[in-house]
């Protein structure tokens, strides 16, 4: 999904509805549930953000209830398709579509100037690498590298499925919310499945107008 907020139109819309496995872009409601109601959240915050951190990750879902956090922000920002996973421990396997992780940055967007800059200011500066060594910068970062961006990434391998996911804010003002989630058989390779995400993303840079300050 490519959302103008300039306009309030949506320039693509394809599967919105579709479930995917997660992977770490959970890790957005792991952060909000945190940050809605503590004026002190835990500084690892950021890092779990900018850097991916699973280990941040499972700390604070256990801390946070599990499957409670998906379901306390779904029920938050209104998700219509997001379901926690079956297995408890496994925060990756929630369910998320597109059209509910647009709802996600239209809530972040929404927040508190203080709280929103919790949430944004690490995912604009996502680091190239996550914390487990894997190269995150596939999708908005490469396709749309001369805008600039917020971004929050997903991947994940094993149980059936390669996934591969890229998403954020992209533009001056954040002006377009950009949604790309992909799912792959088993056999492909991670880094191939990333590679398509790249190219499916530069597929929306015509619909999208030419940053007055290109970023490079």
């Amino acid at each position: 999904m490519v959302i103008d907020r300039k306009t309030g139109e949506t320039l693509l819309s394809k599967d919105p509805n579709a479930q995917f496995r997660s992977a770490s872009l959970v890790k957005l409601l792991i952060a909000l549930d945190i940050i809605v109601k503590n004026p002190d959240p835990d500084p690892q915050l950021a890092r779990m953000l900018s850097m991916s951190d699973d280990n941040i990750a499972s700390t604070l879902w256990v801390q946070g209830g599990g499957p409670a956090i998906v379901t306390r922000t779904a029920a938050m920002i209104g998700l219509k398709h997001t379901e926690p996973p079956k297995d408890k421990g496994r925060w990756g396997d929630t369910l998320i579509t597109a059209a509910d992780i647009v709802s996600v940055y239209q809530y972040i967007l929404r927040l508190p100037e203080n709280k929103r800059g919790l949430m944004l200011t690490p995912l604009r500066r996502a680091t190239r690498l996550g914390a487990d060594g894997f190269n995150q910068y596939f999708g908005i970062p490469v396709a749309l590298d001369t805008w600039e961006w917020a971004i929050k990434q997903g991947w994940a391998a094993g149980h059936g499925s390669i996934d591969a996911h890229t998403s954020g804010l992209v533009g001056e003002n954040d002006r377009y919310i950009v949604v790309v989630l992909t799912s792959y058989t088993n056999g492909m390779d991670l880094a191939a499945a990333t590679r398509a995400v790249t190219t499916k993303t530069a597929t929306i840079v015509p619909l999208l107008e030419p940053p007055s300050k290109p970023k490079r």
